[in-house]
């Protein structure tokens, strides 16, 4: 650590990561702090929570990994140094966490370097309890578990630390009450429900458990750490840097290389490993598709690269939190080859998904727009074709087979490695965990947008249109209806 006091002080005050060292240190005297690049990463997270810059972040993250020390311990504490009024809820899964929890925030403020460090945060006389500290200022921590009450205390900050059991995992009912308790009671403590913010930090126990749900919320910013990388990754760590972590490159070498987490892996099993580790908790009997059939490229190049652009469609009816997303996936073909150039998938109403559809369309210059004409793709497909006049074809798709029979038909044509996928992109890890959780995930929007889109590329019709001269004229208009199952009307 660093030797000249005001320094090291000034350092601590500002950056969390160096406050989590300096309380692990108080926490576990005679043990080494491993400087590790994903703590920094965490770090870094966190901060920029505390900063205002993210108002929901997710963070999945293997077990023993400095997890709650960061986030459930280090994070309230440093946070009350800096403004002790600020009101902070942390939520386990039972009274015993959240109880060692709370003791270890406790001992951290009272250690004499961190009175000198943050002399205007001291608890309030009656205000240090098992379960809750209160600052002088009317600020403090609260820990509640599962199930427990939290009436009477608001908060500018929730810390949600683990909030069930892997034991627990196989349970539907527990989940739900998992998600239930989130929903109808930890949202609820908010004091200010449009500036609250909202930390969730845990293993990935099930494809349906809390931390899939918030992923499916779409309104969480996801840093995902698994024990072993599963592709090239760039994450930023703070102070302006970056770790480019190769894959199947181990989380923290020093402590877990990666010939312990293959032996972990035998003894746990896979299925536990992939969830727990590796955040990717593939339901039995998924992975029916290997993610290494699809080839890979850099960057989206400009429109005018791709000799068409095609969209395909898998529409919901709502944009109720509990219904199905509407999944567009736009498709370029560059050098005989269909690259994945964007995915939207989005719980629209009707407005709001015509205006999606059209504005994606006229974005890419789209020449082919792929909708079911299914629910409310009937009437998606006759108000474009009667309100769009321009090049751009909007072709209805009736599916003659169920879908995990015409998924199983399209994965020869997936080995082709004619479908290629970006190596980075915003909403890749969620298209990837879709796609390999099939059919047994809790969504399969995307799924069908990509079947939808396979079939079409393969059929006589699809195939002829990619034949097509683009400098000479590509005679969009001479598409035909028919073929493969692909109607107009």
């Amino acid at each position: 650590m660093i030797h000249d006091a005001a320094l090291r002080d000034a350092i601590l005050r500002q950056h969390l990561y160096f406050f989590i060292w300096k309380a692990f240190a108080a926490l576990h005297p005679g043990q080494d702090f491993t400087p590790a690049w994903h703590v920094r990463a965490i770090a870094h997270a966190l901060e920029r929570v505390a900063r205002g810059e993210c108002q929901r972040l997710l963070i999945t993250v293997p077990p023993r990994h400095l997890k709650s020390i960061c986030t459930a311990v280090a994070l309230p504490a440093w946070l009350l140094g800096r403004d002790p009024a600020l009101k902070i809820m942390v939520a386990s899964y039972g009274g015993e966490l959240a109880t060692k929890h709370a003791r270890d925030f406790r001992a951290v403020l009272s250690e004499d370097w961190y009175k000198a460090l943050f002399p205007s945060t001291r608890l309030a006389v009656g205000g240090n309890r098992e379960d809750e500290q209160l600052t002088t200022a009317r600020g403090g921590r609260k820990a509640i578990s599962l199930g427990g009450a939290a009436t009477g205390f608001g908060a500018d900050l929730i810390i949600v630390d683990d909030l069930m059991k892997a034991a627990d995992a196989g349970s539907a009912a527990e989940r739900e009450r998992v998600k239930a308790y989130y929903e109808q009671t930890l949202l609820s403590r908010l004091n200010d429900k449009g500036a609250g913010k909202i930390i969730a930090i845990q293993q990935r126990l099930h494809e349906d458990d809390l931390a899939g749900y918030l992923i499916g919320t779409g309104q969480f910013e996801h840093l995902n750490l698994p024990a072993k990388a599963m592709a090239d990754e760039v994450i930023p760590i703070g102070f302006g840097q970056i770790h480019r972590r190769a894959k199947d490159e181990a989380l923290c070498e020093a402590r877990e290389p990666v010939p312990v987490l293959d032996k972990l892996r035998l003894e746990m099993g896979a299925f536990a490993f992939s969830a727990q580790y590796q955040q990717d908790p593939t339901p039995p009997g998924g992975n029916r598709v290997r993610w290494e059939w699809f080839g890979s490229y850099d960057e989206v190049l400009p429109r005018e690269a791709y000799q068409f652009v095609v969209q395909s469609w898998d529409t919901a009816l709502t944009a109720e939190p509990t219904s199905d997303f509407s999944a567009g996936l736009t498709w370029g073909f560059y050098r005989g080859n269909w690259h994945l150039l964007d995915v939207a998938r989005e719980r629209l109403d009707f407005p709001d998904l015509k205006h999606r559809v059209r504005g994606l369309a006229r974005r890419w210059r789209a020449d082919l727009v792929l909708i079911e004409p299914a629910g409310s793709g009937i009437s998606l497909l006759q108000q474009l074709r009667a309100e769009e006049r321009g090049h751009c074809i909007y072709n209805g798709c009736s599916p003659r087979q169920d879908k995990r029979i015409r998924f199983e038909g399209q994965t020869a044509r997936l080995e082709s490695g004619r479908y290629w996928l970006p190596r980075e992109a915003s909403w890749l890890e969620t298209f990837r965990r879709e796609l390999l959780a099939f059919p047994h995930g809790r969504y399969d929007d995307q799924v069908d947008s990509l079947v939808q889109f396979l079939e079409w590329s393969g059929s006589p019709r699809g195939k002829g249109f990619v034949q097509r001269d683009p400098v000479t004229g590509r005679r969009l208009a001479s598409v035909r209806p028919g073929g493969y199952g692909f109607e107009r009307g």
